[in-house]
């Protein structure tokens, strides 16, 4: 059996969190399974390389999660927002293969169609169908990723999310894949009126979980929700 690196530990323990804690109801969890293409992390970057022309940092190798799948849907038991969540996540062979859905590209002005072509998605929801996904910005002269959030239900264009890949994979493990989550490492406002429930949901998240998982720390997420709000 191959070891886990610690970026693939942390997704498992996450997996283990939603499970055990009573509070949750999981849904459709696959825990993640090595692909054996992908044991030599070396080789797996030299090959993203020739595929795409993109040398990229090699400090996201420190978080390269080999899983052909890491994912779980879920909602909370008992939440006053109807609290909820998915994640889905795979390996960056597989992330810079796949390129953005379809959509109504004809809305966006040129900038925003050139940017969503660069767009690979690095976690979204199959489950649920929300349509929303989070993206690693690929290009040539970037070696470390940009991570744009993309929800049409705000913006056809996509936020700039404040993180790295392997940071946003830090915040995943923290926030279980919670529903907006992303937004917390965008430069939007809570008040505003196509947020205010969205920040109800995350405050509610934001007092829960540190109950649930004490091993965790949420002061930066909580000063992240006090800045928009």
């Amino acid at each position: 059996m191959t070891d886990l690196n610690p970026a693939e530990r942390r997704l498992r323990l996450m997996m283990s969190e939603l499970r055990e804690a009573s509070a949750f109801e999981v849904y459709d969890a696959l825990p993640g399974v090595v692909d054996p293409a992908c044991e030599d992390i070396d080789a797996a970057f030299a090959a993203i390389t020739a595929s795409t022309g993109v040398s990229l940092d090699s400090a996201l190798k420190d978080c390269f999660v080999r899983f052909e799948q890491c994912s779980a849907s879920w909602s909370l038991e008992d939440s006053e927002n109807g609290l909820s969540g998915e994640f889905c996540v795979a390996h960056l062979p597989a992330v810079v293969a796949t390129e953005a859905p379809p959509t109504a590209t004809e809305l966006m002005t040129h900038d925003e169609r050139r940017r969503y072509a660069e767009f690979r998605v690095l976690d979204d929801h199959p489950v649920s169908g929300t349509g929303a996904f989070a993206a690693l910005r690929l290009t040539p002269d970037t070696p470390t990723p940009e991570i744009w959030y993309h929800d049409f239900h705000y913006n056809l264009g996509g936020f700039r999310m404040a993180l790295d890949p392997c940071r946003y994979l830090d915040a995943l493990t923290l926030t279980k894949g919670t529903f907006g989550w992303q937004f917390l490492f965008c430069d939007v406002s809570f008040a505003d009126d196509d947020f205010l429930g969205l920040g109800d949901e995350l405050g509610e998240m934001l007092d829960v979980f540190p109950r649930l998982f004490p091993d965790h720390d949420y002061t930066d997420l909580q000063a992240r929700l006090r800045e928009r709000t």
